[in-house]
């Protein structure tokens, strides 16, 4: 219960904060951010067949090493970000001190050995103009598709920018450069292509990378064309990346697990057969659905078993509230029928009497003109006589 108070996790923004210099790009998160990142880090990830390769590219470019597949992808993009940080020193003005250089790195990336040195010139010159390291030329890249990377980071100086590798093809890595130029969130990676994604999903993803502010996982290995149109569709609306569908998860709960989605602060780990079964699964979307601020791992039962038991005490005592308010309903109805019917009733009297009294006047009418007729006649025939005598 203690958990549930915590304040909600504010978006990640990797942005310039306004009125500060480039150079003094924020990336670090709130204190709310902060404890809620330690629960993030205790729940470890398997990404299966579905570790992106451009993840291990950036981070080897930029590191030297891997970072960890364990976390995460909220974390990992924090990560990746901090590790690709450019800030370059701020010129000072004359007779002032030189103002430091702040978070980031200061220095482009050394030349690579298929990097010509016009190539390095060029892409140092660009990357004054940006906030993200630029890796170097690879010996998958050609020049012409060289150059569109730095015109791409150029565009987009916030953006991560993974460098073409097989098995993307050059028309392909040509379509995520303009997704990622047309994208303007900041510290976002679009994913290259991948092996199981046909010509039309590829397009589709790009086409919801060009505005969507999370990262889209490509066409997953255990994903049919249905699973990942439904992933797709429910990305559109969530802030969050949605995991590829993993080896062995129902189809109804993987489209279970990308509806609750929508509503949690951190990515749904998804089905993981060697931490769960089918049922704890199930039990997990329960307990995510109750606490969506929370990072439940798989195979977590004590967290779900006490998220799940207050949800269904708050369930009992809800359905309790609803009974008394239907009870209450039928007998504040029951006592408007009652009130209507003596209503009702009275008016039926007040009808009756007073063409009771109607009749009574109608009667004495009819009594007052029989008389006076009975006169007439009386005195007509009185008339008659006294004619007949004189």
């Amino acid at each position: 219960a203690e958990q549930r108070r915590l304040r909600p996790l504010p978006p990640l923004d990797f942005a310039q904060p306004p009125g500060r210099p480039l150079s003094a790009t924020r990336l670090r998160p709130s204190a709310t951010h902060t404890v809620i990142r330690s629960r993030m880090e205790r729940t470890a990830y398997n990404y299966g067949d579905d570790t992106p390769a451009a993840w291990d590219v950036l981070a080897r470019g930029a590191l030297g090493r891997p970072i960890s597949t364990r976390i995460s992808p909220v974390l990992f993009l924090e990560e990746l970000n901090e590790a690709l940080l450019f800030a370059p020193p701020v010129k000072a003005r004359l007779g002032q001190r030189p103002k430091p250089a702040g978070p980031g790195k200061t220095k482009a990336l050394a030349a690579s050995s298929v990097e010509r040195p016009e190539e390095t010139e060029r892409r140092r010159a660009a990357q004054n103009d940006c906030r993200r390291l630029i890796l170097p030329r690879t010996a998958d890249e050609a020049s012409d598709v060289f150059l569109r990377r730095l015109d791409a980071h150029q565009n987009a100086p916030e953006a991560l920018v993974a460098p073409l590798s097989k098995p993307e093809d050059t028309k392909s890595f040509l379509r995520r450069m303009v997704a990622v130029k047309k994208n303007e969130a900041a510290g976002l990676l679009v994913m290259p292509r991948a092996k199981a994604e046909t010509a039309e999903q590829f397009e589709a993803r790009m086409a919801l990378c060009e505005a969507c502010p999370a990262t889209v996982f490509a066409r997953g290995a255990h994903e049919d064309p249905t699973d990942f149109k439904a992933r797709l569709d429910a990305q559109s609306k969530c802030r969050r990346p949605i995991m590829c569908r993993s080896d062995g998860e129902p189809a109804s709960l993987f489209r279970r697990r990308c509806a609750v989605s929508r509503a949690c602060l951190d990515v749904v780990h998804p089905y993981d057969a060697a931490r769960e079964s089918a049922d704890d699964f199930t039990r997990r979307m329960d307990a995510q659905e109750a606490a969506p601020e929370l990072s439940i791992a798989p195979g977590d039962k004590k967290v779900v078993g006490s998220l799940v038991r207050e949800s269904a005490e708050e369930g009992a005592a809800a359905m309790a509230e609803e009974i008394a308010a239907k009870l209450k309903l039928e007998e504040e109805a029951k006592a408007a029928a009652a009130s209507k019917e003596e209503a009702a009733k009275a008016e039926a009297a007040a009808i009756s009497k007073q063409r009771q009294r109607q009749d009574s006047m109608d009667d004495e009418v009819e009594a007052a003109k029989e008389a006076e007729e009975r006169a007439a006649k009386k005195a007509a025939a009185a008339a008659a006589e006294a004619e007949k005598a004189a």
